[in-house]
């Protein structure tokens, strides 16, 4: 018996030396998402692991009792139970019972890593590095265009995937999501830190506005509306800040006017084609011939349409046709939807893959909200949307009391996350699943500690 209590003093096994291996595994999860979807879904595994863990030895499931947790439980038996009438049961059943994992993550640190307000800036530091890195890697990657390869490399030596479009260190287009999601955590984390300081306040429209540029400069349309709509909300949230978002937003058309009339490698490039439909912007651009280098010849790329075109167009674009596709599929499952995972299988099968003209079928509906309907059906949506509520109430509650700019954090995130007329990524891949959860996760840990300073 004496053994046995000398050897847990000795390992330490209390929530304590649980807590601190999950705050280390935490400090390295916004790295591990640039790395790619098997580290950070490790680190979002064993963290999940370790607080069911503590959660047993201290004997504590007072958790259970959070709002939103009994919303996210309903949802995850609801995935459960809808998976048996899913296209393919396997692969809906297979998702939906591993996707508890998330859940139990983004509690785990709202209850149990970030209660305490040192943690929670320990990983505010760790955050704001990795946004930081991300920022200079894809600066560092526009300031090297070759006409030949693309944008590249980066400080890692990664060239851009798509000829004119930015990829950063995540080698896919999604720099610009990356910088927009954590965007306003990192944003006002900075400026309550740099509060202190004799110029401090000086930096707000420096940082604003470089960080809104470069989000331009990746081509992510969606990201860099989701910024301007957060600045908005922002503006109309605090008065103190309203002169400097106004003087943000100058300066950055400034910027854009000046990138676009002078930048000397765009200025190269003749545009031929204006299209809605994926890859419908033609580009031609004069190159030394592969054969006789002392001959000039024309090489001609395809990328991502002009976001004019497709809102012009939108019903030739890929989103469009994207979407009613999973429309047209969801009228014949409306109530439990055709299960997670399914859409693809479901888009190419013979009853609708001729309704695609323009694009193909993708792996899901490019739409947090038209994949839950689809894949879930009306209620699994409704349990969605229940959700967000919850999270917006919590978040928006004595906003207005607090003296710290970083609460307005939440609700601000809320909205670039999840507002609702915009193209995303999908809700259950690994990846996304895994920074959506950690971020709204931070929102909940820094709305908990909204009366004591970060």
């Amino acid at each position: 018996m004496e053994t046995g209590k000398k050897f847990k003093k000795e390992i330490n096994l209390d929530k304590i030396s649980l807590k601190k291996i999950s705050l280390f595994l935490l400090i390295l999860l916004p790295f591990a998402i640039i790395v790619g979807q098997a580290p950070s879904d490790i680190i979002v595994s064993t963290i999940s692991i370790l607080f069911l863990v503590n959660s047993i030895i201290q004997k504590d499931w007072s958790w259970i009792k959070i709002k939103w947790i009994k919303i996210t439980f309903f949802l995850w038996i609801y995935l459960i139970f809808g998976s048996f009438f899913a296209f393919d049961i396997k692969t809906a059943l297979e998702h939906s019972v591993l996707f508890l994992r998330f859940f139990i993550f983004a509690v785990a640190l709202q209850y149990w890593v970030l209660n305490d307000k040192r943690f929670l800036t320990y990983i505010l530091y760790s955050v704001s590095v990795a946004f930081i890195f991300v920022f200079i890697d894809t600066f560092y990657q526009f300031l090297h265009f070759d006409l030949t390869k693309g944008y590249g490399p980066d400080i890692l030596g990664y060239y851009s995937n798509d000829h004119f479009r930015l990829t950063g260190p995540f080698r896919s287009n999604i720099p610009g999501a990356y910088l927009s999601k954590f965007f306003f955590i990192v944003f006002l984390f900075t400026i309550v830190k740099l509060k202190k300081t004799k110029n401090g306040s000086l930096l707000f429209v420096p940082l604003s506005t470089v960080s809104f540029f470069l989000i331009f400069l990746t081509g992510e349309a969606m990201s860099f509306a989701s910024i301007g709509l957060g600045l908005l909300i922002l503006f109309l949230l605090e008065k103190k800040f309203r002169k400097k978002i106004i003087f943000s937003f100058i300066l950055l058309f400034c910027l854009i006017f000046l990138a676009v009339k002078f930048n000397p490698i765009w200025n190269k490039i003749e545009i031929i084609e204006k299209n809605p439909w994926h890859n419908g912007t033609v580009y031609q651009i004069y190159l030394p011939c592969k054969n006789n280098k002392n001959e000039i010849c024309k090489q001609k790329f395809e990328t991502q349409p002009f976001f004019y075109e497709v809102l012009t167009h939108f019903s030739k674009s890929a989103y469009g046709e994207t979407y009613s596709q999973a429309i047209a599929i969801w009228k014949d499952h409306p109530l439990f939807g055709i299960g997670i995972k399914n859409y693809t299988n479901v888009c190419k099968s013979e009853k609708y893959k001729e309704n695609l003209r323009y694009f193909f079928c993708t792996t899901h509906p490019h739409n947090f909200y038209i994949q839950w309907l689809l894949e879930t059906g009306m209620l699994g949506l409704l349990g969605f949307i229940t959700l967000l509520f919850i999270w917006f109430k919590y978040f928006i509650k004595d906003i207005n009391k607090n003296i710290s700019p970083l609460i307005y954090a939440p609700v601000l995130t809320l909205f670039v996350l999840f507002w609702p007329i915009m193209s995303t990524g999908s809700f259950f891949s690994n990846r996304n699943a895994t920074m959506n959860w950690f971020i709204i996760a931070l929102c909940l840990a820094i709305t908990n500690l909204r009366n004591k300073k970060v």
